[in-house]
């Protein structure tokens, strides 16, 4: 038996190794070049956490676990899911609280060898002791190469990195999160979070868009979707582009008290 899950999860770390590097030959063949949720759901993420530590033997065990989200997956040109997760430090964390910013999120495994690269393993070294894909330069480096952007500094930009899986292939926990954004030094930034992903977005779906990037607008809407083997839009000619000119466009100014106009030749 565990032959067979060592096996088992040396394929996944393979075929992440396999996909990212499709990922990325696609990317760079492509570009030419070598509504807010309400408190409740809040609610629901305790209470789901109150729920893991029931005992098994407890009346209601078989009861529907509380998801953190709305949804999952997120749809292109709708609004993004209302996340609400713990980050690095354990503080939960809901996402549409940022919205307003123009918001990039990356979908990452601890055992995908492209996001150990985005991430910047080839600067920092792989975190757990995993492979880093060589040919694959931080996201850091490229947001600056081809969206003039710092994602450390830029006021506007968020930059978030939602940690889906972790070494054994499951959920990460909340060591792994919080290893993971000291590693990569994504704590060193108010304007980076990482965020612990839950348990039930672990699946097929969900490991299929890995590696990936989302960019999120300031309506919260997903305006680009560069995730998997085959992304809807290319990471380097499309997404960081809309990036540039996203975080370049002013925010919506909110409209106060309408301005009241006298006509002068009335006489009343």
């Amino acid at each position: 038996m565990f032959r067979k899950v060592v096996y088992f999860a040396c394929a996944l770390t393979v075929s992440f190794v396999v996909r990212t590097t499709i990922y990325n030959v696609g990317n760079r063949a492509a570009n030419g070049n070598s509504e807010v949720a309400s408190s409740v759901l809040t609610s629901l993420v305790k209470l789901r956490a109150a729920t893991n530590d029931r005992s098994p033997e407890s009346d209601d065990s078989q009861l529907p676990i509380p998801t953190p989200f709305e949804f999952w997956p997120p749809v292109d040109g709708e609004r993004y899911p209302d996340l609400v997760l713990e980050d690095s430090n354990g503080q939960l964390v809901r996402l549409s609280d940022h919205a307003g910013k123009v918001i990039l999120v990356e979908l990452v495994a601890v055992p995908c060898h492209g996001c150990q690269a985005f991430a910047g393993g080839n600067q920092y070294g792989g975190f757990a002791e995993m492979g880093v894909q060589a040919d694959l330069d931080s996201i850091h480096h490229y947001a600056k190469e081809y969206a003039s952007i710092d994602l450390k500094s830029t006021d506007d930009v968020l930059f978030v990195q939602l940690l889906l899986y972790g070494k054994g292939m499951g959920a990460p926990t909340p060591e792994e999160t919080k290893g993971w954004a000291e590693h990569f030094h994504m704590s060193d930034s108010p304007h980076e979070l990482v965020l612990r992903g839950d348990p039930s977005m672990v699946n097929q779906t969900t490991y299929n868009m890995i590696p990936g990037f989302h960019l999120i607008d300031r309506d919260f809407i997903l305006r680009s979707d560069s995730c998997g083997h085959n992304p809807k839009a290319d990471l380097y000619s499309e997404l960081l582009p809309t990036l540039k000119t996203l975080a370049r466009k002013p925010k919506a100014v909110t409209e106060t008290e309408p301005k009241i106009t006298i006509n002068p030749f009335v006489i009343e």
